[in-house]
């Protein structure tokens, strides 16, 4: 006799914005319990990543949270907020998220620390392309990303996985607010992006071999006439000391 079985859960589709796409409106709320919207950017650039305040690996929420502090001091005065989402929004309550926040020194005018109820933080990270696994109490596997959205509200850039650099994606904000930046963070950017569309990264249209060794064959060539700049001014620099 063939046991019962359950029917399969099937889970609407969600789809993932790309860049160029508009962020839908969800209810959410920041720290200090009042709606947020990523539409309402009052003109401003936004950078957005992913946190939960009992995250205890030192390399992934807490790092992020410290990568903002960060951003939020270089970042001051000038058209970019920085927008903080929770993954455990159950937990983290708006008076959760501003005591974090605080430990991180987020002010409130620039740094929003959101959440919300669970399906509505569930539909946004899944737009955004983060995955994420609630195991239990306080414990949640999740993939980590920072986005770039432009003062239209729409998707200006990914960069995934949690090993960003604070100069890159501010130095990438910076270039969608079109706030004049240093040629080490355009360089910087460049090699990137450069990285990220040889790997067929999100957002980035993926190179032919022919392309992509070309295009490793340059890199190399900027960085070894970087370094020959670079040993030929120490080399002129002893030359003068011993004579």
């Amino acid at each position: 006799m063939v046991g019962h079985v359950p029917p399969a859960i099937v889970r609407p589709f969600v789809p993932v914005l790309r860049e160029g796409d508009a962020v839908p409106s969800f209810a959410l709320r920041d720290q200090r319990g009042r709606p947020f919207s990523f539409a309402a950017t009052g003109g401003r650039t936004t950078i957005v990543s992913f946190i939960y305040t009992r995250c205890r690996d030192v390399d992934m929420c807490p790092l992020v949270a410290a990568k903002f502090a960060r951003m939020q001091r270089e970042s001051r005065g000038t058209p970019i907020r920085l927008v903080t989402v929770t993954l455990d929004p159950a937990y983290d309550t708006p008076a959760v998220l501003a005591r974090y926040g605080a430990a991180y020194g987020a002010d409130a005018s620039t740094w929003s620390l959101v959440g919300g109820t669970t399906s509505a933080v569930d539909e946004l990270v899944a737009r955004f392309g983060v995955g994420v696994e609630r195991r239990g109490a306080g414990v949640i596997m999740h993939t980590e990303a920072a986005v770039v959205v432009d003062a239209r509200g729409r998707v200006a850039r990914f960069i995934d996985g949690a090993t960003w650099l604070p100069d890159d994606v501010l130095g990438a904000a910076r270039e969608v607010a079109t706030i004049p930046d240093s040629p080490l963070h355009r360089m910087r950017l460049w090699l990137a992006s450069s990285a990220s569309a040889l790997c067929g990264g999100r957002g980035a249209t993926p190179l032919s071999v022919g392309t992509g060794l070309a295009l490793l064959v340059a890199i190399g060539a900027v960085l070894t006439a970087a370094f020959t700049r670079m040993f030929a001014r120490r080399s002129h620099r002893s030359e003068n000391i011993s004579s």
